[in-house]
């Protein structure tokens, strides 16, 4: 009996072997596998629905069995199609659709399971942290590039309403850190991470990125071999993969605006990359060399929207603390206000443009306007942290305590690390007598401080931050200690001073308050309508010396 079953099973492979079936099975395995290569390109250059790829998988796998019984049936030879005999009896036709769903059942299988092994990231609620691209360029000197592909990436990714993008100072912690997924995405409070390496040879571009989910498991992946020149199209594309790669359903203008307007100009292109760079830096010197890449950026490309915005962003930090010299402010202020409508006029819907133009026109009194323009970024860009904070701090400036408080709290919950939102939340709820959600501000801003202190032991802001912040939760000594620390690391700046006599303020030692807030005046810097409105100095405003101070500043 065995024997006779055995003999079957031979004398069927001999047959299949005759009819050359196995050759054409690898035949159609090869091309359905060339096939899957080229569908999911094509779907996320042409926004199709998911069920295209899941119904080309189950019909590549049913088509086992159609290629099986061709295969069985038919012969190519002398390059025509010929019927090869006996035909096959009803019985052998369907033992052949039986093998050939067999056959293709693993591939199809395979294929859902890894859908269903990611359903967990995206029924949490999508959130994805795009972490610094790796320098692979042989004299890794393109830090300035890799830095900036993923900042593009992350503001192109900001605009999608549903996704929560983990603000770049947060998932920029693990630059030049070695870590396991799980462990990065646990840290960043994320479902997935975008990870990717920059190789630059000449005027070629290879960039490589890769969506993993919080366990490790790669979601997507891909390479790009271009020109420099290319670079945008290049982020448009990744974003684009990661949006379908997540299954998120965007609208037709969400679409659109994953279209980031930039340059073909690759000296343009690296003068505002590391214009960026310098911005992120913070301080007048970073400010002022921020101001000449962004300037050289726009010579080489007029047309380039996103340098203008920098250039009035980095305007518009040297105005508001007041960083140049008052003769040199009306010409800041005109340039500021013109870089930042060029910016819009080139690319009205571009998120940060609005933010840059929004804050020139807080400087220059135009508040209406202002708190429209930031209305206008939140709308384009429901995930960027910035619009979110720097409208809590126009909202604080006018006196609108509710709304302000509102802001910053979602500027926070994009960036959990945000220890400058969560800071500055307490002030408004102190403002309206929200006296216990201001305590709970100030402890999640020490807590947040702490990781990032933990990271970054001079981080000044981080220190003087949270030393205002234990203070407020009775930890006096402790707070004055970390004030003190901060000063001492930076003795002549303006931040590092007037946070400190608002700390001293709110431990109180007016004596040294006053003493630290003329210092901070007397940079000649300083915000007169935030140190107006400023609850941490409310106790000092009887005394005639802080009257004096205030009245150095500008109207």
């Amino acid at each position: 009996m065995g024997s006779a079953i055995i003999g079957r099973v031979e004398s069927w492979f001999a047959e299949m072997k005759r009819r050359r079936v196995f050759r054409a099975l690898i035949g159609y395995g090869i091309v359905s596998f060339a096939v899957l290569q080229i569908i999911e390109p094509v779907m996320h250059g042409l926004q199709l629905p998911d069920w295209v790829l899941s119904a080309t998988v189950v019909a590549l796998g049913i088509g086992f069995a159609f290629a099986l019984v061709l295969a069985w049936a038919l012969d190519v030879k002398g390059g025509r199609i010929e019927r090869t005999g006996p035909a096959p009896s009803g019985r052998l036709l369907v033992i052949l659709v039986v093998v050939g769903l067999a056959l293709g059942a693993p591939g199809v299988g395979w294929y859902f399971w890894r859908s269903h092994r990611a359903a967990p990231a995206r029924a949490e609620g999508a959130s994805i942290a795009v972490l610094p691209f790796k320098d692979l360029s042989p004299a890794k000197d393109q830090d300035w590039m890799c830095d900036g592909i993923a900042e593009e990436i992350i503001d192109a990714l900001c605009t999608v309403t549903g996704l929560r993008v983990a603000a770049r100072s947060s998932s920029f912690q693990f630059k030049d850190k070695q870590a396991d997924a799980p462990v990065m995405a646990r840290a960043l409070g994320v479902s997935t991470l975008l990870e990717g390496s920059v190789r630059k040879l000449g005027d070629r571009l290879r960039v490589s990125a890769r969506l993993v989910s919080s366990d490790g498991y790669e979601l997507w992946s891909d390479k790009f071999d271009r020109g420099v020149q290319d670079a945008f199209a290049i982020q448009e594309e990744i974003a684009r993969a990661v949006v379908a790669a997540l299954r998120l359903r965007v609208s037709s203008d969400e679409k659109s605006r994953l279209r980031r307007s930039g340059t073909t100009n690759p000296e343009a292109y690296e003068m505002y990359l590391r214009g960026r760079q310098y911005l992120n830096g913070a301080g007048p010197e970073n400010y002022e060399h921020a101001r000449q890449m962004f300037k050289r950026a726009i010579a080489l490309d007029a047309a380039f929207a996103q340098p203008q915005a920098g250039l009035a962003d980095a305007d518009f930090f040297i105005l508001q603390w007041l960083l140049a010299a008052k003769e040199a402010q009306p010409a800041l202020r005109a340039e500021a206000l013109a870089a930042s409508e060029k910016a819009l006029q080139l690319d009205p819907d571009l998120a940060e443009a609005h933010v840059a133009r929004a804050n020139v026109l807080t400087v220059l009194g135009r508040k209406e306007e202002a708190d429209q323009g930031f209305r206008r970024a939140i709308a384009l860009g429901p995930g960027l942290r910035d619009a979110w904070y720097y409208h809590g701090r126009f909202l604080f400036s006018v006196q609108r305590y509710t709304e302000a408080a509102r802001a910053y709290e979602q500027a926070a919950r994009i960036d959990p690390d945000d220890y400058d939102s969560l800071t500055l939340v307490a002030m408004p709820y102190t403002k309206i007598g929200e006296t216990t959600k201001a305590r709970e501000a100030n402890r999640r801003a020490l807590e947040a401080a702490d990781r990032v202190l933990l990271r970054s032991p001079d981080d000044v802001r981080a220190l003087y931050m949270s030393g205002s912040s234990l203070i407020f939760r009775g930890e006096r000594q402790q707070g004055i200690d970390r004030l003190e620390q901060a000063i001492a690391l930076r003795p002549y700046d303006f931040a590092v001073l007037y946070n400190a006599a608002c700390g001293f303020t709110a431990a109180g030692k007016p004596e040294r308050a006053l003493e630290l807030l003329d210092r901070a005046v007397g940079t000649g810097k300083g915000f007169r309508a935030w140190i107006e409105n400023d609850p941490d100095l409310d106790p000092l405003r009887g005394l005639p010396r802080f009257q004096q101070i205030l009245a150095r500043l500008p109207p």
